[in-house]
C-alpha cells in the first residue's frame, strides 16, 4: 500500500495528477506572500522563512507549544495575522513543502484552554507532505488559563471556532496561490481533544472546509465537559474530609480495578478490553483487619463513597416538573489512573472548571464555584454559549451531501474527557441523520481505544498508537527517524490519517486500525504488542490461538 510521506511515494494518480512532484511556484517571502493575499482585508504576513532539510523551527514566546518541530522537509514556512473584530484578531501558521507537496491541505488542531500555533503538530503533516496549517485561536496561553477570554467577547468567537475557519479560508487560497497553475485537491484536519471539538464544529458549521475530519476525544459540549471538571473536582473535596481521596491512592484503585475487570473477555493481559462487560465490586476496596498499619491500598467507608460518586453520570432532578435531565457521563472504569488529571490542587476543583466558569461563562473574575456552582450552571452555560463554543448541531447533511467523511476515537482509560461523551455525540449524531434517512455509518464511525488514555499514552501497557492528533510527538524517538510517521507500519491499518484519506479518496471505509505499543515508548527498542481497535460498536475479540500480542489474532466482532 501506498505511503504519502512525499508524493512519488503515494502515487499521485490518487489525485488525478501528474506523477511528477508538485513543486512551489513562487517566492518565500512576506511580500511575496501578502501579494497572494492582496484582496483579503485585514490579513497581513508577519513573517516567512525558508526551511532547509532536517530544519528546526519553533516560535519564541510562544507559551502553549514551546517545543520546536524538527527533522523537517524543505519548505517555505509563513505566519500570518488576522484581524477579526474591532477588538480581536488571531494569527496562523502555514508550512509550504518545496518539493515534495501531495497536493493536500492539513489543518491541526489545539488542546485545552491554550492559545498559541502548533507548530510542532504542524511538522508532522509537513513530513507527511501536506501543505499544514495551525492558528492561534486569537490568544497566547496555556492550556488551563482563561484570562484572555475575561470581557472579551470576540476573543471567545475566535477561540470557539471563527479562527479555524478563517485561518483554513486563507490558508488554501495562499496554497492555491503559491502553487500556481496546481489546485488543491483535498482538505484534511486532525485534532484531539479542544482540537477534536474543533473538528466536529467544522464539520456541523463549515461543511464546506474539509473532505476529511479526524476528531480524537472530542470536547464537542463543551460547556458540559468543564462544568463537569468542576463538579468532579468538587466531590472529592475538602482535602480534610474523611472521604477525600488523595491522587496517589489512584494507583491502587487502578490495580484493584484491572484484577478484576481484565479477564472480562476472557483474556488476562493488562488490557480491559470494554469496560461495560465488568462486574466491578468497589466494596473489595475497603480497608479491613487485614490492611491494619497499611491504609495505602485501601479505601475508608466515606472515601468509598467518594469513589462511588465519581464514577456516576451527572443528573439534575428538576423538582418543579419531576423529570430527571442527564447533564454529563462520568468516569469510565479503567481510567482510574488519569483521574486525578480532572482535580485541581489547593483546595479547589481544576482549573478546567473553575477558569472556564468564571472568566469564559459568565464574566465575573470575582464568581466562586464554592458559592455560585450548582445543577442551574449547567444550563445557564448552554443558554450563553459564549462565541457559540458548542458543537451540537447534530445534523450532518451538509457535510455529507459534499462527501465528507468523519473518523473519532477515544481511549476507554480517558480521565479527562469521559469516553461516554463520543458515545453520546455518535448517539445524537445518528438519530439526527437517521431522521433524514441517512446511515450514519457511511460517513461517521468511532473507534474506542482499550487502554488508551487522553488521546495517547496507555496504562498497563496497552496499545495506544495509530497515527492519531498529538501521538507522534509523544513517541521519545520518532523525531529522529527517517521514515514518517511509523517506520514498518506506513499504511492505512496502522496510521489512521492515512485511513482517512483512504476513505475520502479510494471509498475505503476503515473497519479497524491497528494500535502499536513500543516497548517503553521507544521505536528503537521495538514493538512490544499490537491489537486491532474496531469501529464502534464492535470489538476485538481473540480467535482463540497464537500470540495475544499480534493483532492477527484477533477479529472485530459485536
Amino acid at each position: 500500500m501506498g505511503s504519502f510521506a512525499v508524493l512519488p511515494r503515494f502515487p499521485a494518480i490518487l489525485l488525478g495528477l501528474a506523477t511528477s512532484v508538485l513543486a512551489a511556484t513562487s517566492t518565500c517571502s512576506v511580500d511575496s506572500i501578502n501579494a497572494l493575499l492582496a484582496a483579503t482585508e485585514g490579513a497581513r504576513v508577519l513573517e516567512a522563512h525558508q526551511i532547509s532539510s532536517n530544519g528546526t523551527f519553533g516560535q519564541v514566546g510562544d507559551i502553549a507549544y514551546p517545543s520546536n518541530a524538527t527533522n523537517l522537509p524543505p519548505l517555505c514556512l509563513t505566519w500570518v495575522n488576522v484581524t477579526s473584530s474591532p477588538t480581536s484578531s488571531y494569527t496562523f501558521g502555514l508550512m509550504l513543502p518545496d518539493n515534495d507537496w501531495n497536493g493536500r491541505f492539513l489543518a491541526v488542531g489545539n488542546g485545552g484552554f491554550s492559545g498559541g500555533v502548533n507548530w510542532i503538530e504542524m511538522g508532522v503533516g509537513a513530513r507527511y507532505g501536506f501543505a499544514t496549517m495551525s492558528t492561534d485561536t486569537g490568544h497566547n496561553s496555556t492550556g488551563q488559563d482563561m484570562s484572555w477570554a475575561l470581557g472579551r467577547p470576540e476573543a471567545k468567537k475566535d477561540w470557539a471556532g471563527r479562527s479555524l475557519h478563517g485561518s483554513t479560508v486563507l490558508a488554501k487560497k495562499i496554497i492555491e496561490g503559491y502553487y500556481s497553475g496546481t489546485a488543491l485537491q483535498r482538505s484534511y484536519y486532525s485534532g484531539c481533544s479542544t482540537g477534536g471539538r474543533q473538528g466536529i464544529k467544522s464539520a456541523q458549521d463549515y461543511p464546506e472546509d474539509f473532505d476529511g475530519i479526524l476528531a480524537g476525544a472530542p470536547a464537542w459540549w463543551s460547556t458540559r465537559q468543564q462544568l463537569w471538571q468542576l463538579k468532579v473536582g468538587a466531590i472529592n473535596l475538602p482535602e480534610d474530609s474523611l472521604g477525600y481521596i488523595p491522587p496517589v491512592m489512584f494507583g491502587a484503585i487502578s490495580d484493584q480495578v484491572l484484577q478484576q475487570c481484565d479477564g472480562s473477555d476472557g483474556i488476562v493481559d493488562g488490557i480491559i478490553m470494554d469496560p461495560t462487560k465488568c462486574n466491578l465490586r468497589l466494596e473489595k476496596l475497603l480497608c479491613t483487619p487485614a490492611h491494619a498499619g497499611n491504609s495505602s491500598t485501601c479505601l475508608a467507608e466515606a472515601q468509598l463513597q467518594t469513589l462511588q460518586q465519581l464514577y456516576l453520570p451527572l443528573i439534575d432532578l428538576d423538582a418543579d416538573v419531576h423529570k430527571l435531565e442527564y447533564l454529563y457521563p462520568s468516569f469510565g472504569v479503567g481510567s482510574e489512573q488519569q483521574m486525578p488529571a480532572s482535580f485541581g490542587q489547593n483546595n479547589a476543583p481544576s482549573l478546567y472548571g473553575t477558569e472556564y466558569a468564571a472568566k469564559y461563562v459568565f464574566d465575573d473574575a470575582a464568581w466562586d464555584w464554592r458559592r455560585d456552582f450548582g445543577a442551574a450552571t449547567f444550563a445557564a452555560a448552554d443558554r450563553l454559549d459564549p462565541g457559540d463554543v458548542n458543537a451540537v448541531h447534530h445534523d450532518l447533511s451538509a457535510f455529507h451531501a459534499r462527501g465528507g467523511k468523519l473518523l473519532t476515537y477515544h481511549g476507554h482509560a480517558d480521565g479527562l474527557i469521559p469516553p461516554g461523551a463520543s458515545r453520546l455525540l455518535h448517539d445524537r449524531t445518528y438519530a439526527a441523520m437517521a431522521a433524514r434517512g441517512v446511515a450514519l455509518d457511511g460517513f461517521y464511525r468511532l473507534f474506542f481505544v482499550p487502554g488508551m488514555q487522553h488521546c495517547g499514552g496507555g496504562v498497563y501497557d496497552a496499545p495506544w498508537f495509530f497515527g492519531g492528533g498529538g501521538q507522534a510527538t509523544t513517541l521519545t524517538d520518532l523525531a529522529s527517524q527517517d521514515v514518517w510517521p511509523l517506520p514498518g507500519f506506513q499504511d492505512g491499518e496502522h496510521d489512521i490519517l492515512r485511513a482517512l484519506v483512504e476513505w475520502v479518496e479510494e471509498d475505503k471505509a476503515p473497519q479497524r486500525i491497528v494500535a502499536t505499543k513500543f516497548k517503553n515508548d521507544t521505536i528503537a527498542q521495538g514493538v512490544l504488542r499490537q491489537r486491532p481497535i474496531c469501529k464502534y460498536p464492535e470489538q476485538a475479540q481473540y480467535v482463540g490461538n497464537g500470540d495475544i500480542n499480534i493483532a492477527a489474532n484477533w477479529e472485530c466482532a459485536l
